[in-house]
């Protein structure tokens, strides 16, 4: 243990302490952080006696402290004029300070600002503004007034979903909002904020407009994100090629990105004041050189928004240069548990976002990895320097490539198979060369306008040429796998025996860390498969937004899915954010069918990236003809992939399929429908239990439930989603009473232009008598049945507020 720096027990404590109230908690704050001062206060009366300072007591107080502070976190109250209490869905005036340049995003513009007033009324809180096209965005660090339509943010409620609103809650923002054309938006002072940060955000300002000034393209794009952290002009292929690489970070702005502006900063200062004799002789040149090159690296992380990495970097090369003014050895890891402590005690939820915990892993596995590399290296390689290093490079990144494996196949279900040789191109290209090309340009750009648009152009096209790497890469086959990742325990199960077997003395080493590592592989590997089919029809509706999808499991263990949600005109793919991680947190691998009811992009959006991921047995459609968008590609790679589709008339045929009733209803096999709207050609599919049945009739109207309606079975123990996502017409009378739903489900958006469900047809599911839920208050809903009522439970409960439609 004696190899262990003192603070990295407490540092692990501290987080610890995090996580476990975060998995078990909230609890009472105070009486924790109260509780905490005990074993403190021990450890500080050891001190002052002259006895050693014990780290466990240490470690046992932030413990409480880290379970405490995320506890006080999680319960605060927002103050009642904070603009989440009034983001309602409706139009107010906004006053506002904008806090950075406006960026690119999917429709016209967005924009970080801090609310000063709502409705004439003092107001506060952070908010994300969206701009419409043709708007002309305030510039950073203005005062503005517009009329803007004001939301809270929501996630989309699924299980193995991502928390969207925590996370956007733990950057400070809880309220997005939308400024359209008419919005009147007017900047009232341009220079309203004062102090250092007027100069920044003016700074910021003007080094966005001469990244506005280059020709457009991804390069400018990537250029922007190294500069000023802002990636709303990447478009999905590019990150999705970073992503594919396992290179993601390198279009973040991390501590690897600091590191390098330090390290070049010092260079440079280390040669200018060694050129001045008088200088050099009389004061410390390399401790000046180091404790000045602070200024850029701390300047570059403010200009870039101080996210978690950056601030670790920062602190971790403040330890160095206090190590180095006091003539003490740096040692690493004491730097890197400090940073953990410090951002743990400043900002409790940051250890629970992963960027806090992949970089930590990342520079952890430098650390350790670093020397025994070099040692191995120079027996195994004693030739030539560039083969060492060359050698030395593709090691260090094979070890931190395994060593964020596991959070990043939990986070992103993703396993980038050239992540090795696509770092060892990529990183040199961007950190190296684009980097440190862009970072001049942007500080002769604030002195020199002309100059540094300039080298700017010059820098877009290392910029360029990455990307592009980036996406060829990407491109060849079997460059990405998704597949299911470990889960919360088994990934700290397997941290924890790695650490184990790195730390521990010798007898305990490989005992104590291999059996952590083998019950984190077991836990992942053997349970992470589907639960045995118990003979009950059950079914999840998920909660996809305005859209529609459905996932069942068989009474014999086959899995299908029902339509994949979409957004059109986003590049936000369901099937991959939404529908595949709910499949892999069920331990569905694999699905046996995968049906779609028509071709709209709200219900075909998600499904080509479950064809290709999920392996169906079988496609089910309408028999539409493709049109492009999501249906056309989804048809193309089922072709591609020799997957079978069976239209109506096929489908028709099967009355039984995995223990459970299939009925079609429409359309009709053999029936003229093309003189119909599109969506009165949905598939109309209905799955039974023991006379329990399930109905789903995608986008159909009116005319087709009357169609149907002397087709379903009459009363009983039914549930149907209501069609159309319960449209103003939709759930006709007529439909109602032949059915007697016991249960009747919306799949409908929280917040949205067209209120959904419409009040008629709520009113009307009310009217029959029948429960009624709604993925918009209530998310994903679980229903099960066999032998009985169909059993429905909320993934939300209590449900969420909701500006749509809710029931009394």
């Amino acid at each position: 243990m004696s190899r262990v720096h003192p603070l990295v027990i407490p540092a692990c404590a501290l987080v610890g302490g995090i996580l476990l109230a975060n998995w078990s908690g909230p609890w009472p704050g105070w009486p924790l952080l109260a509780l905490a001062a005990l074993p403190l206060g021990i450890a500080l009366w050891r001190g002052l006696k002259g006895l050693p300072l014990s780290p466990w007591l240490l470690a046992l107080s932030l413990l409480l402290i880290g379970a405490g502070l995320l506890s006080l976190e999680r319960t605060a109250v927002l103050p009642p004029d904070h603009l989440a209490h009034r983001a309602d869905g409706g139009q107010h005036q906004l006053i506002a300070l904008a806090l950075a340049p406006a960026q690119p995003a999917t429709r016209g513009r967005r924009l970080l600002a801090e609310a000063l007033s709502l409705d004439g009324r003092p107001a506060k809180g952070r908010l994300r503004l969206s701009l419409a096209h043709g708007i002309a965005p305030p510039p950073a660090g203005s005062r503005f007034s517009a009329r803007v339509s004001l939301r809270p943010v929501t996630s989309l409620a699924n299980p193995g979903g991502f928390d969207y609103a925590r996370h956007m809650a733990s950057q400070g923002i809880r309220v997005t909002a939308y400024a359209g054309k008419r919005s009147a938006l007017k900047v009232r002072q341009a220079r309203a904020a004062s102090g250092p940060r007027a100069w920044l955000m003016a700074a910021r300002q003007r080094l966005a407009r001469e990244l506005d000034a280059l020709p457009r393209g991804q390069g400018r794009a990537l250029l922007r994100a190294l500069i000023l952290g802002q990636r709303g002009g990447l478009s999905g292929a590019t990150r999705e090629a970073f992503g594919a690489t396992g290179t993601a970070h390198l279009i973040a702005i991390s501590g690897l990105h600091i590191g390098l502006v330090w390290g070049l900063a010092f260079l440079l200062l280390r040669w200018g004041l060694a050129a001045w004799p008088g200088l050099a002789l009389r004061r410390p040149v390399i401790k000046l050189a180091a404790a000045g090159a602070l200024l850029p690296a701390a300047g570059y992380a403010a200009l870039a928004g101080a996210g978690t990495p950056t601030l670790r970097a920062l602190i971790m090369i403040a330890c160095l240069v206090a190590a180095l003014w006091a003539g003490r050895a740096y040692r690493p890891a004491g730097g890197l548990a400090l940073a953990a402590l410090v951002i743990g005690l400043v900002w409790p939820s940051a250890p629970l976002t992963l960027s806090f915990q992949m970089s930590f892993v990342a520079v952890a596995a430098i650390l350790l990895a670093a020397g025994p590399l070099a040692r191995w290296l120079r027996g195994l390689a004693p030739g030539p320097r560039v083969l060492g290093g060359l050698l030395g490079w593709l090691g260090l990144s094979g070890a931190i490539g395994l060593a964020v494996w596991p959070l990043a196949v939990m986070s992103f279900h993703q396993l980038p198979v050239l992540s090795l040789p696509a770092n060892a191109l990529l990183i040199p290209l961007v950190a190296l060369l684009t980097l440190p090309l862009a970072l001049v340009a942007a500080g002769v750009g604030l002195l020199w306008p002309a100059g540094g648009e300039a080298l700017l152009t010059l820098a877009a096209w290392p910029a360029t040429g990455a990307v592009e790497l980036a996406v060829w890469l990407a491109s060849l086959p079997g460059a990405v796998r998704y597949l299911a990742g470990p889960g919360p325990l088994a990934v700290a199960l397997l941290y924890a025996g790695a650490l184990a077997a790195l730390l521990l003395p010798r007898p305990w080493r490989w005992g104590l860390g291999g059996a952590l590592v083998a019950t984190g592989l077991v836990l992942w590997l053997g349970f992470s498969g589907p639960p045995a089919p118990d003979g009950k029809l059950r079914a999840w509706v998920l909660d996809v937004g305005a859209g529609s999808a459905t996932v069942l499991r068989l009474p014999s263990g086959q899995v299908v899915v029902v339509d994949g949600g979409g957004w059109p005109g986003s590049r936000f793919d369901f099937g991959r954010q939404v529908v595949a991680p709910f499949l892999w947190s069920r331990g569905f691998g694999r699905i046996d069918v995968l049906a779609c009811s028509h071709r709209d992009h709200d219900h075909a959006g998600g499904l080509p990236f479950v064809l290709r991921w999920f392996g169906p047995k079988e496609l089910w459609t309408n028999g539409a003809a493709p049109k492009g968008g999501a249906y056309a590609r989804l048809l193309a790679l089922a072709q591609a992939r020799g997957v079978p589709v069976k239209g109506p008339a096929r489908i028709s045929r099967i009355r039984r399929l995995g223990g459970a009733s299939l009925r079609l209803l429409w359309p009709r096999p053999g029936a003229d429908v093309a003189h119909l709207p599109p969506n009165d050609r949905s598939l109309w599919l209905g799955f039974g239990l023991d006379g329990s049945w399930l109905w789903l009739p995608g986008d159909n109207g009116p005319g087709v439930e009357r169609a149907v309606a002397r087709l379903l079975p009459p009363g009983g123990r039914q549930v149907i989603l209501a069609p159309h996502h319960g449209a103003k017409s939709s759930l006709t009378p007529g439909l109602l009473t032949r059915l007697a739903p016991s249960a009747v489900v919306f799949s409908s958006a929280c917040w949205g232009r067209w209120p959904s469900p419409h009040r008629a047809s709520l009113a009307r599911a009310q009217a029959a008598k029948a429960r009624v839920y709604g993925t918009n208050w209530q998310g994903c809903l679980s229903l099960a049945v066999h032998g009985g009522a169909w059993r429905v439970e909320p993934f939300l409960d209590p449900p969420r507020p909701c500006r749509q439609v809710m029931p009394k």
